[in-house]
This record gives C-alpha cells, structure tokens and sequence, in this order.
C-alpha cells in the first residue's frame, strides 16, 4: 500500500509544483507587459526601494510617535559620501543631536555594506487588481537582497500601486500576516506605505514619504508606534 501510495502521491506532487511555477511566470510576464505599455521600466518598479539607489542628494524630518513622546529628527543625504557615512544627523528636537542619538540614527540608517536594490521574489509576483486608475502588483522581496534598514520587509507582503493615467509610480505598501520583530521590538501588525514621485526630469523615481504604522507588544502591553518621514529638497548631484 505505501508504494502505491508514494506513485500515486509524487506525480502529483510535482504536477502542482510545475503548475505553479507555470502560473508565476505567466503572472511576471504579464506584469512586465503592462509596465511596459504603460512606459515603466521594471527595475524602476521593484528595486529602487531606498534612497541609497538615487542619483540625489536631500533632505529629510523623521517624526517617532508613540503614547508617552514625540521625537523629531532632521537629516541630510548625500549619495556622493562613502558608504557608510551618506546620512548625517543635523537636530534632535530642535537641538544639536548628542553622541548617542548619532550612534542610534547611524546603526540604522548608514549601514557600510548595504544593498542598492531591493530583489523581488519572482515567483510570488501577481496581479492583485486592476481598474481604470490603479494597476496593483503583488509580491514579496527577499530578505537576503534588501537594503539593510528594511531588512524586515522580507517577512511582509508588499503592493505596488501604479497610477495608469499619469503613466508612473504611485506608492508601495507593505503589511505582516504574523508577528515579526523589528530591532528587538515585537510587532504584531505592521502597515508601512512608501509614496513615491518622479524626480523633475522625469528620469528617476524619489520616494516623497513614508509612513510605518506598528502595533507593538512592549512588557506585556499593546502601544501604537507611527515613524514619518518626509523627504524634500532633492538636487540631482551625479
């Protein structure tokens, strides 16, 4: 009986598996002929996550809110700069930023060896929906290839909003479906978009903000954790 079971199991095993991969190479492909009628490179749809892969250099604020306080931080970027050193921290709440809030802004936002281009899961690229407006892609990155401030974002979904009539990128969205950790912290819900825009000569897509929105399990307690940033002031510089 188990040998017979096994013969039977196995073809149909791998016919599932040959039909899947079958279904996600149609689902990339199609994908790939609608970014291109719509004049949208690939590479500029999935790999240009972070500011590190531009061009520009710019200005930001980053606003943390949770219950107890408030923390605003300004900030600079500079592509031109070695690894490692393109983000510089100007103020912490209005004030010169001290010794440690440097130390803690660039163990998360200037990694020395970092990925330029955040790869996607080919495999799990879809068509999620589609109107008149709005053309939405789902999918899902490898952790291995993300920059590393977003490294957790391989354990999220992620959709791709593209604006059908102004022929560009709109935002990406990304959410868990189980709990995961983020910098020791555990998160039981995550929502993050990401809205972009085109740089002036149209050459480039910028990320204009981006806004994480976190339910976090802290000694026993739910809080509500919002990080924002706002980008601004970019200037083409290579």
């Amino acid at each position: 009986m188990k040998k017979v079971f096994l013969t039977v199991i196995i073809p149909i095993m791998m016919f599932v598996v040959v039909g899947t991969t079958k279904q996600a190479i149609a689902q990339k492909a199609e994908i790939e002929k609608r970014l291109t009628e719509l004049g949208i490179e690939t590479d500029m749809a999935f790999n240009n996550l972070s500011e590190n892969s531009t061009d520009y250099s710019c200005k930001a604020t980053m606003t943390e809110t949770t219950s107890e306080k408030t923390t605003v931080e300004t900030a600079s970027f500079n592509p031109l700069n070695a690894q490692g050193s393109r983000w510089t921290l100007n103020t912490v709440n209005g004030e010169s930023p001290s010794k440690k809030d440097i130390k803690k802004f660039n163990k998360a936002h200037n990694a020395k060896q970092d990925n330029l281009k955040a790869e996607p899961d080919e495999n799990s690229m879809k068509i999620v929906n589609e109107d008149d407006h709005m053309f939405v892609i789902g999918l899902k990155y490898n952790e291995a290839d993300l920059p590393h401030k977003y490294k957790f974002l391989g354990q999220c979904n992620a959709e791709i909003y593209v604006d059908k009539e102004a022929k560009r990128l709109y935002k990406v969205k990304f959410y868990n479906t189980t709990p995961l950790k983020i910098k020791g912290i555990n998160v039981v819900k995550l929502d993050m978009t990401i809205e972009l825009m085109l740089a002036d000569d149209g050459k480039a897509v910028l990320i204009k903000d981006e806004t994480i929105i976190m339910d976090v399990k802290l000694l026993g307690q739910m809080i509500e954790i919002t990080e924002e940033t706002e980008f601004y002031d970019y200037e083409k510089v290579k």
